[in-house]
């Protein structure tokens, strides 16, 4: 029998999770798009040849289109999809491993992104649509001295607090702690990362705004060949993005 590719399916699954849409929770008439999210969902799920998780989610499925049972089809679809991540994590190489969040773990979050930020010895760029000052104050200041920090939000989503945070930044630390922030066209961004020194990079389940508050959240380092395509396609983006001044 094929081996169960454990590596793949964390890969996989870790990326379908941080792309849940966001009307998954809100509506039991999904979208195309939403359809082809769950259809993926399954084929992971049925990937680990695992019958009582395959059985699971098609049926999570099912309760999730359905009007009276949409909440408890949601749940149970991400009880699943989360059980099955810690199942390939288990399984793969800690090199490929990140961190798994429960709800309202603060410091856990605040450690795991502490020792990403850390590791970056020329560079980090922080990708979060809705960010606000708190990637400043909690996050980007556990960066080396000397690491230039880079963050790109989006222009219509991003929080009032973000510039004159980005300014105060500036202002006081200068130099020994560069930092360069951009906005992005409006809606253009959908992904949270984290990349270091252009090579490693690590996806966001969730806003650093509110990590971990109200669901689980997941920091899942992409495989190399997929973290050299996403940090060239927002370097692209930043190139044409609106900086902060």
């Amino acid at each position: 029998m094929t081996q169960t590719d454990w590596p793949r399916i964390y890969t996989d699954l870790g990326a379908l999770i941080s792309q849940e849409p966001d009307e998954l929770a809100n509506t039991w008439q999904p979208s195309p798009a939403a359809l082809l999210w769950l259809g993926r969902v399954q084929a992971v799920i049925t990937a680990t040849r695992f019958s009582a998780d395959v059985v699971e989610v098609r049926n999570a499925v099912l309760n999730l289109t359905n009007r009276a049972l949409h909440q408890r089809g949601v749940n149970e679809l991400r009880a699943v999809m989360y059980r099955v991540l810690a199942q390939a994590e288990y399984n793969v190489p800690s090199a490929m491993t990140g961190a798994f969040i429960p709800i309202g773990q603060p410091f856990d979050a605040f450690a795991a992104i502490g020792r990403l930020m850390n590791s970056a010895t020329q560079n980090v760029l922080i990708v979060d649509p809705y960010m606000d000052e708190k990637t400043l104050t909690d996050f980007a200041v556990l960066s080396p001295e000397g690491v230039l920090v880079r963050l790109l939000a989006d222009e219509h989503s991003k929080k009032p607090s973000l510039i004159p945070a980005v300014q105060r930044w500036a202002a006081q630390h200068g130099p020994k702690r560069p930092l360069e922030a951009r906005l992005a066209s409006a809606r253009i961004l959908h992904d949270r990362l984290i990349a270091v020194d252009d090579k490693d990079a690590w996806a966001l389940t969730q806003s650093l705004n509110a990590f971990a508050q109200r669901s689980p959240a997941t920091i899942l380092k992409a495989d190399p060949e997929t973290a050299g395509l996403k940090i060239a396609a927002f370097n692209d983006i930043w190139a044409s993005a609106q900086p902060i001044t």
